[in-house]
């Protein structure tokens, strides 16, 4: 059976529409890059770079030696290090390490000298000696702001003297950067810049807003498919059992094409899903980078960028990208299984069944394929939380070998899961009977199974107390009919009727589709005091047997009625002394 969206559209469009967003993303943020970096251009020369590599033999050092170091910054951008003691004599009590303290009244004393009028033209940055300490000591127009120490020196690998000299061109360069970006002519350059960032910002939120209806108006149609093949399963569910069977409509779908469809169906959701989550992140991206490069136009607001790619942030960003690899993975695997189920060496029914075991194993793929991503998530969100990883893994390798001998039931589901999926015993879409209950097979993974049977109730079995299990759809299905028809009845021509009718509901265009074989008339099985026992089999596709057993019995009330053959009844002989005569019988139904 084929299924429309009413809302398709050719793939090659949708895949260039979303091309057109990451494009246009990515041409907004190049944007605002570039915008950012012509701003730097027209400032004087950039600083002198940093060794980074020095900074982190520093760090390690310090680590053994309780040196503690950080990032002097003015208007967001990071200047120079410092370096202090992690505990000193005269700690303050509330709390605040040294290094804090040092940065902040330097950057306090930066803020105080921009604000306070600041003439570029006399500008002075000196490193002078101090004679008690002998430490350079750096002013500004004759205000003190900082004394470089030799732990200073030690992160650039420097003499005190030389990083002192240097740090008076940093000092004297971010200083006057900072004076012309308060400048009215560049404030107002910068506000024309977010400006058009904002209105760039709307233009590509209404398209993402635009697309994410469509998309959804597609998925509530495949959901509307979805409810209206439920509705025919519930329909073909059987009241008396945990099997499914079809009524006799003809406009009806067959029962095996039911789960395929299904799959499929579920498949083309979740690409969906994927395509939707894409644009809900994308969005989230649209106005938290954009937020990010306006405010980095601004030096009263570049502080601001920190805080929004502080930790926090990051550990969301972290867990959304997490639930979209989730997502893709799952799509992926549809995908990926979705092209090993096209083979035109197949038969149909060969196909059908493939396409069960396929969506049986694609779900227990996509399950560990979310566990590893959940897993990967965790560890990255550790690890931006400063946790050592090494440690954790092995204490979790102990803690896993120490619940094991804890979790053996888990473990021999898990086992007994793997070899189900192995053998192909079942899969989703099946009927299955398992000790005393049954129903159709609505999910599997490597720890339990369910099923819903006729009631509607939903049965979990852990797998690994699937001991025995009766598959009631793989292959093909058997209606196995017992008829007792009374002993005045001649035998010949009730098995004759029986084969004419066979033949008859055999060449029917309705019903043959859903037989194999011609219904096959055994004979009589027994013969007893309620009369002749007639068996007879009919070979039919998986899922079929209960409807053909029921279009069979209704036409075979029929050729009774008509050929006056009655139905076998138990019957049983009296001899009575006295009131009868010898030899007489008395037959009592």
């Amino acid at each position: 059976m084929k299924f429309r969206c009413s809302t398709a559209q050719p793939h090659r469009k949708r895949i260039l529409s979303l091309c057109r967003v990451g494009v246009a993303l990515l041409l907004f943020f190049s944007l605002g890059s570039f915008s950012a970096g012509l701003a730097q251009q027209r400032q004087p020369t950039s600083f002198p770079s940093v060794n980074l590599q020095p900074f982190q033999a520093f760090l390690n050092t310090a680590k053994e030696s309780s040196v503690a170091s950080g990032w002097v910054r003015l208007d967001g951008y990071a200047l120079f290090a410092i370096a202090a003691p992690t505990v000193t004599t005269d700690s303050p009590s509330d709390g605040a390490t040294p290094i804090e303290l040092r940065r902040q009244a330097i950057e306090q004393q930066l803020d105080s000298i921009i604000n306070s009028g600041l003439d570029p033209n006399a500008l002075s940055v000196v490193s002078t000696l101090d004679e008690n300490s002998r430490l350079p000591v750096i002013s500004v127009n004759g205000q003190y702001l900082m004394t470089v120490t030799d732990l200073d020196a030690q992160l650039q690998t420097s003499d005190v003297t030389r990083w002192a000299n240097q740090l008076t061109v940093l000092v004297r360069r971010a200083l006057l950067r900072a004076y012309q970006e308060r400048q009215p002519r560049f404030l107002m350059r910068q506000g024309a810049i977010s400006g058009g960032s904002i209105l760039a910002i709307l233009v590509l939120s209404r398209f993402l807003v635009s697309q994410q209806r469509r998309l959804k108006a597609s998925r509530k149609s495949i959901d509307a498919e979805s409810e209206a093949a439920n509705a025919v399963i519930q329909r073909h569910l059987v009241p008396s059992g945990p099997a499914l069977s079809s009524a006799t409509d003809s406009a009806e779908l067959p029962a095996t094409n039911l789960a395929p469809s299904q799959i499929v169906r579920q498949q083309r959701r979740n690409l969906i899903d994927l395509r939707l989550r894409v644009i809900q992140i994308s969005q989230v991206g649209l106005w938290g980078g954009g937020a990010v490069v306006i405010l980095g136009l601004f030096p009263q607001t570049r502080w601001l960028r920190a805080f929004l790619l502080s930790t926090p942030l990051q550990l969301l960003g972290v867990s959304l990208g997490t639930y979209l690899l989730i997502r893709l993975s799952d799509v992926l695997i549809d995908q990926l299984f979705k092209s090993l189920q096209t083979n035109e060496f197949i038969t149909p029914e060969d196909s059908q069944r493939l396409l069960l075991r396929i969506s049986t194993v694609a779900r227990v793929a996509k399950s560990t394929a979310s566990l590893l991503w959940i897993g990967v998530g965790l560890m990255s969100c550790l690890s931006l939380l400063g946790v050592d990883l090494l440690p954790l893994l092995a204490g979790a390798g102990i803690i896993g070998l120490a619940l094991s001998f804890a979790a053996q039931s888990v473990i021999k589901d898990v086992i007994n899961g793997f070899l189900i999926l192995f053998e192909d015993q079942y899969a989703v879409g099946d009927v299955i009977t398992v000790g005393n209950v049954g129903g159709l097979v609505e999910n599997i993974n490597l720890r339990i199974t369910q099923l819903r049977n006729s009631e509607g109730m939903l049965i979990t079995i852990p797998n690994s107390q699937v001991s025995v299990v009766q598959n009631l759809s793989q292959g093909w299905s058997r209606v196995d009919l017992t008829i007792q028809v009374g002993h005045s009845a001649d035998p010949d021509a009730v098995l004759q009727s029986l084969k004419h009718l066979a033949e008859e509901m055999y060449c029917d265009i309705q019903w043959r589709s859903k037989l194999l074989e011609p219904p096959e008339i055994l004979g009589i099985e027994t013969l007893d005091h309620v009369g002749m026992a007639i068996r007879i089999w009919i070979k039919t596709q998986p899922l079929q047997q209960w409807v053909v057993a029921r279009e069979f019995r209704r036409r075979l009330k029929k050729l009774m009625v008509e050929e006056n053959l009655s139905i076998g009844m138990p019957q049983q002989s009296l001899w009575l002394n006295g009131d009868a005569a010898p030899g007489s019988r008395v037959t009592d139904p």
